[in-house]
């Protein structure tokens, strides 16, 4: 069944809105290639700022963090699953090599580069939001609406919402081609899905809007301060893989704890951390009262500005000059477990 919105005939009267591309990687940490694809798909998304990153533990086997979610889109290779592997949009590019799968494997950045730029090109009618967030520290609960509007013709049969959850900083052992890497810093990782695997159908209202109230308690191991949500909204169809495409998308700024009274507190926040000066000009100095192990700095977006080991030191460091004004996440590994603060750079 196909629904046409209120003057979908006359579709040029009908504003464009922005579109968010999603990057879905298929990762894990058994991946030997896995650590050089993350560098080559950083550098095209690095280039293309708003593009919304997502890592699937799929495709080599699983690992510690995979989930269902995750393992179920392995459909879309259409023929054996591998890694390091991405797909834009769930879309198959115009200038491909594969003419039935979205799913490419990683191995140029202007490759990438290009699949983004195409998906930019293309006009976008559906808006995505996720609002109404709130995160409860003492359930580890997260409640939020996703509401938008499609203003084109759409399936309404195969048109649906995946709301994940997706984690940065996670420290856990990585293959490489050198050999075992102990402390890998995982980004971007799905942790979790509040919706069914393949996306929950959406219902729609005669002009096109619909709303998804969702609530949903994270998983034990998760870190709330370093969680967000994702939304998407697509096409599901199992059985033809050109029909899959992400009409559009949307994530939370910043992470889960920004949504609560404050920075993490209680079971998310055990280790006392100073962060002086802050605002930063030049530097910035951390100071733990847990002997430190490792330090990842991203900005509001989720891309890494820093990441580094120490060796139980209690404090660090960190040269901020040249970093663009704005709003960084500091996380500390320690041996008292994790803490985070947010330093404003200007």
């Amino acid at each position: 069944m196909f629904f046409f919105t209120v003057g979908a005939a006359g579709a040029a009267a009908q504003p464009q809105v922005q579109r968010r591309s999603v990057l879905e990687e298929f990762s894990t940490a058994l991946c030997q290639y896995c650590p050089e694809g993350y560098q080559i798909i950083k550098k095209a998304v690095d280039s293309h700022p708003g593009t919304i990153w997502l890592v699937h533990h799929a495709g080599f086997m699983t690992d510690d963090i995979t989930i269902t979610a995750s393992e179920q889109l392995t459909f879309l290779y259409a023929a054996n699953a591998f890694a390091p592997a991405y797909m834009v949009d769930r879309t198959i590019p115009q200038v491909t090599y594969n003419d039935y799968s979205p799913v490419w494997g990683v191995d140029d950045s202007a490759r990438v580069a290009g699949h983004l730029d195409e998906m930019a090109a293309k006009p976008c009618f559906t808006t995505v939001d996720i609002g109404e967030v709130a995160y409860d520290v003492a359930t580890r609960t997260v409640s939020a609406t996703v509401s938008g509007r499609v203003y084109e013709a759409f399936d309404t049969a195969i048109t649906r919402l995946s709301l994940f959850l997706v984690e940065d900083s996670i420290v856990m052992p990585q293959a490489s081609t050198t050999g075992t890497i102990s402390n890998y810093l995982h980004m971007h990782a799905v942790r979790g899905c509040a919706t069914d695997p393949t996306g929950t159908p959406l219902a729609f209202a005669p002009d096109g809007s619909y709303s998804f109230p969702v609530q949903y308690t994270l998983p034990p191991a998760a870190v709330a301060s370093h969680c967000r949500l994702v939304a998407l909204v697509h096409y599901y169809k199992a059985t033809n893989l050109t029909k899959n495409g992400v009409l559009n998308a949307a994530a939370t700024e910043g992470y889960l704890c920004g949504h609560t009274a404050g920075i993490a507190t209680g079971a998310e926040q055990t280790v006392e951390m100073t962060v002086s000066p802050n605002p930063a000009t030049d530097h910035a100095t951390i100071v733990a009262d847990s002997p430190i192990r490792s330090i990842a700095v991203t900005d509001i977006r989720g891309r890494r500005m820093v990441y580094a080991t120490a060796q139980g030191e209690s404090a660090y460091t960190l040269d901020t000059r040249g970093w663009p004004s704005g709003v960084y996440i500091l996380r500390l590994t320690t041996d008292a477990g994790p803490a985070t603060r947010k330093l404003m750079v200007h």
